[in-house]
């Protein structure tokens, strides 16, 4: 018998599964709503950054990018353009400053064919006034999808304004009040009309995010602030959307099939996983990092996270990113407290006019070691400046600042030319006033120092107090809880303008606001302790005319750019020159990034948002990646 070979076999090939990637990003807490007009806390925004792109990035620069548009309005193409309107008395108009105001005698401005200050005009009440009306057209991506397959069209942005435009939403309400008309034009395009008078190039503000509604249109607005499926798991068109939310853990998403940069390949990455991280301590935040981590954010580390980690990430696989800083500690100085404003009278109850002086807030400045607090209290981390805005903020090229290095002995001296003498000649005792300016002769320059129960801060007060009394000056402190320090004028010591120095936090979100020192945003009875447009933020009483000056050029430059920009400098310029305050140092700003994650290309934008490419982020054990990039 012939033995035939069988035929072989086939044996099936089970391809070899794509392993899944995953990228864990841990924050310091849990956010409490992803709703795009509620979530204000950075935690939420850096979840947002994964879910949406865009629609408009603002990089530190300034540089505008359209992420969503196919560009932004352009006067040059006529996609932006002015209309003369005519107005008369009783009609809404804007003012040279951006607001909402009813035309009559005395209103300040643009008027037809003028877009900066030197041509703005005050209304007489009787001539005819043309003003302009300005018009941008944004045009949409084609083929953008919400993250469940529907098509994001023109029509959902114009939801999202009317959302915003409701009582009840918790959105700012300026650019909605400056607005005239937001419409249609067509399935990818919107049209966008100011309120007559108003002069801007500033498009970013008047384009509102799609908000998705087929899905979210059965609510109000009110219901929209509570409904589950909004808050918690909100459609985006972003690279990834939220496939799991378990309280207290952790927010995972997964990739978008329907983001608009799929075909690029994009993200990188299958899985973002945002872990909470709870109570890490300085001395275990790497162990915490090397076992969870890929990427640690900023909202997980303070500061002495920072001093700690400055001195041990370089033995670990992770490397300590610096980013803008966006908050200052700085020395208020109380100029002119609230019991001068019924007239200054020193020999009855007043404090005498101790800092009056410019020479002698110079003085303080110079008498203050920030070298030294830096140093040797905070690590050395710390970014010493001697402004508002951190040393790279591009507002702050070609500004020559003073800068106030320890000087005891140019600090002693500018006290001696104001009228400070020490006429016991004891360096332990106080310099007694022999004919300063406006201060009762024999007045001891004692003062107290107000500062919040933090350890951290009375640290920094004992120092600063020391280098005050090496030039004369005794600074008592007294340490306030927050609730009671923070208290509203006029009861509050800060608001209420009732302090001689204060030790304070503040969050300047890496912005120059040149309104918060303004004379009319002093707070006094007059104004309710709220000033006229930011609160009553000038508690230190400083009143400056050239200041107001500058500021209000800067705030009715119209479409004069260079001349707004040199403004806020000379402002800038003359707040170092008057010091109100003097900066003690920045708040450093850091995120923990594992040297196996790659792909941070492009600037963070002014909100501080590293997450903003998120999108190109990848883990590769080969990776040699870049610092994350800062401004040019």
């Amino acid at each position: 018998m012939r033995l035939i070979n069988p035929e072989p076999t086939a044996i099936p090939v089970t391809p070899t599964p794509i392993p899944v990637t995953e990228l864990t990003i841990c924050l310091g807490y849990e956010p409490r709503s992803l709703y795009p007009y509620q979530a204000s806390s950075q935690a939420a925004q850096e979840v947002l950054q994964a879910i949406y792109d865009g629609p408009i990035d603002i990089l530190n620069g300034g540089q505008i990018e359209p992420v969503i548009l196919e560009k932004m309005p352009e006067f040059s193409d006529k996609s932006a353009f002015f209309t003369p309107v005519s107005v008369s008395e009783g009609d809404v108009v804007i003012n040279t400053y951006g607001d909402l105001v009813t035309l009559k005698i005395g209103t300040r401005v643009f008027p037809d064919g003028c877009t900066s200050p030197t041509c703005a005009v005050v209304w007489d009440g009787t001539s005819e006034l043309l003003v302009n009306q300005l018009t941008a057209t944004f045009e949409l991506l084609g083929g953008l999808k919400w993250s469940d397959g529907q098509p994001l069209s023109a029509s959902d942005s114009l939801y999202a304004f009317m959302v915003a435009s409701d009582p009840a939403t918790p959105a700012n309400k300026q650019s909605i009040d400056q607005t005239d008309s937001y419409t249609v034009v067509n399935d990818t395009t919107v049209k966008w009309v100011g309120k007559p008078g108003l002069v801007t190039d500033t498009f970013e503000q008047y384009f509102w995010a799609p908000m998705p509604e087929h899905a979210w249109g059965e609510y109000s607005a009110d219901e929209l602030l509570d409904a589950e499926k909004v808050n918690r798991s909100p459609l985006g068109w972003g690279a990834y959307v939220v496939d799991e939310w378990q309280p207290g853990v952790f927010i995972r998403l997964r990739k978008n099939p329907n983001y608009f940069r799929a075909a690029e390949g994009l993200p990188l990455m299958d899985i973002i996983t945002f872990k909470f991280l709870v109570n890490a301590e300085p001395d275990t935040i790497l162990q915490v990092a090397e076992a969870e981590c890929d990427i640690v954010s900023s909202t997980a580390l303070d500061l002495q996270d920072i001093i700690y980690l400055s001195e041990h990430v370089q033995s670990s696989g992770f490397s300590l990113e610096m980013v803008q800083p966006t908050e200052i500690e700085m020395l208020a100085i109380g100029i002119t407290p609230y019991a001068y404003d019924d007239n200054y009278y020193p020999y009855g109850g007043d404090r005498p006019d101790i800092f009056g002086d410019t020479r002698t807030r110079q003085a303080i400045a110079y008498c203050m070691d920030r070298d030294t607090i830096n140093n040797k209290l905070l690590g050395g981390v710390a970014e010493i400046t001697n402004s508002l805005l951190a040393v790279e903020h591009p507002l702050l090229e070609g500004v020559t600042l003073m800068p106030y290095s320890y000087d005891p002995t140019l600090g002693i001296s500018l006290l001696e030319q104001v009228g400070w003498r020490d006429l016991d000649l004891n360096p332990d005792t106080p310099l007694i006033a022999e004919g300063v300016n406006n201060v009762p002769q024999g007045t001891v320059f004692e003062i107290e120092l107000l500062i919040s129960e933090s350890p951290l801060r009375g640290e920094i007060a004992s120092e600063i107090a020391a280098g005050l009394a090496n030039c004369g000056i005794r600074a008592n402190i007294s340490q306030v809880p927050a609730s009671e320090l923070y208290q509203p004028g006029p009861d509050g010591p800060i608001f209420g303008r009732q302090f001689d120095l204060a030790l304070l936090s503040w969050q300047t979100g890496g912005r120059f606001d040149c309104r918060l020192f303004t004379t009319s945003e002093i707070p006094t009875d007059a104004n309710f302790w709220v000033g006229e447009k930011t609160g009553g933020a000038n508690y230190y009483g400083f009143s400056n005319l050239s200041y107001d000056e500058n500021c209000a050029l800067s705030a009715q430059g119209g479409l004069d750019t260079a001349a707004s920009i040199q403004a806020e400098r000379s402002a800038l310029q003359i707040l170092n020159n008057e010091l109100p305050f003097m900066p003690v140092y920045h708040h450093p700003v850091s995120f923990l990034k594992s040297k196996d994650v790659c792909g941070f290309i492009r600037n963070i934008d002014q909100k501080n948002r590293f997450l903003m490419d998120i999108e190109n982020l990848y883990i590769d054990v080969t990776c040699v990646d870049t610092e994350l990039k800062t401004p040019e």
